[in-house]
């Protein structure tokens, strides 16, 4: 009884455990630099406009309170601009986006490889999964978002876990990242 009690235990911590194992792997999930940008528009405007109500009401508490409270919206603005390494993010991005494009870059392999057997392209993404095999396989880090596929045309879509960003596989055209 205990054997099965351990296994009961294995079995169920792997069940909730297995996914944040396997995305802690794939790296530190990245915010899309458009919230940067929006936190440095609306803490800017929020801080002008306290400090212009400070500016314009005749109460000296109020306008101390505006005044302390417009220092909180410039300090927000002040580490969006100028400690938040954008270069690092955007390369973090694209390296996840490469891996991604890698990985659908092997599904491009295996979908030629079938219809070149079959005739067809593989509508199901465990078969398709399976015929990866001979290529270097799908990425643990990567999820396909959307897979297409009609008889004479293919198109996926892939998402690294930790990116923002999702790169499209079209067979007609190839890769998003290779047209820059």
């Amino acid at each position: 009884m205990r054997g099965n009690e351990t296994f009961l235990k294995m079995g169920l911590a792997g069940l909730f455990l297995s996914p944040t194992i396997a995305q802690a792997s794939c790296g530190e999930e990245i915010i899309r630099l458009s919230l940067y940008e929006d936190i440095s528009l609306y803490s800017l405007i929020a801080g002008f406009v306290l400090v212009f109500a400070a500016i314009f009401l005749e109460k000296k508490k109020v306008k101390l309170g505006l005044g302390v409270a417009a220092v909180l919206p410039f300090l927000a603005w002040g580490y969006v601009n100028f400690l938040v390494d954008y270069d690092k993010i955007r390369k973090t991005i694209f390296n996840y986006n490469v891996q991604a494009e890698s990985t659908l870059a092997n599904i491009a392999e295996a979908q030629e490889r079938y219809q070149s057997e079959q005739g067809n392209f593989i509508t199901d993404l465990k078969v398709l999964e399976s015929h990866l095999a001979g290529a270097h396989g799908m990425d643990e880090c990567v999820r396909i978002v959307e897979l297409n596929a009609s008889f004479g045309h293919w198109s996926a879509v892939a998402q690294h876990y930790s990116s923002p960003d999702t790169v499209r596989w079209d067979s007609t055209s190839g890769s998003s990242l290779k047209k820059g």
